[in-house]
């Protein structure tokens, strides 16, 4: 009763709102953005957000079922709702790169490489150097 609620509550939500970012997100399926909000909550992760909204669903199907519901989201209409472009995922990379952090016992800042690690392997998937 609690989860009908919180759809419930989340659709009026949806529909009062003046954002039409927000509602370009669904795509003719009222269960798209309880499904969207799910998929956040679950860390982005299709196959568990489908589970919550049908938890007698085989875990295989949810997989499929997960990721073609994640296709009806207005990915884009998200990201311009968030300001998130390009030029900001690039600048945050070469950010990345470039991560410095305080050394603990000296107090002056010294490269962060297990962040840059990270972005290094980022970079390295788009740019195709590294397969995953």
């Amino acid at each position: 009763m609690a989860d009908e609620t919180n759809e419930t509550s989340l659709l009026n939500e949806l529909n009062d709102s003046k954002s039409p970012e927000l509602v370009n997100l669904v795509t003719g399926d009222p269960e798209v953005p309880i499904f969207f909000a799910k998929w956040l909550e679950s860390g982005c992760n299709a196959t568990a957000a489908y589970k919550a909204l049908h938890p007698n669903v085989a875990d295989a199907s949810a997989r499929v079922l997960g990721c073609k519901k994640l296709t009806l989201i207005n990915k884009p209409a998200i990201l311009a709702a968030y300001g998130l472009e390009f030029d900001t995922f690039f600048d945050q990379l070469k950010s990345g790169l470039q991560a410095e952090k305080f050394n603990e016992f000296s107090g002056e800042k010294v490269a962060d490489h297990k962040i840059r690690l990270e972005y290094l392997r980022l970079l390295g998937r788009l740019l195709g150097i590294i397969q995953e």
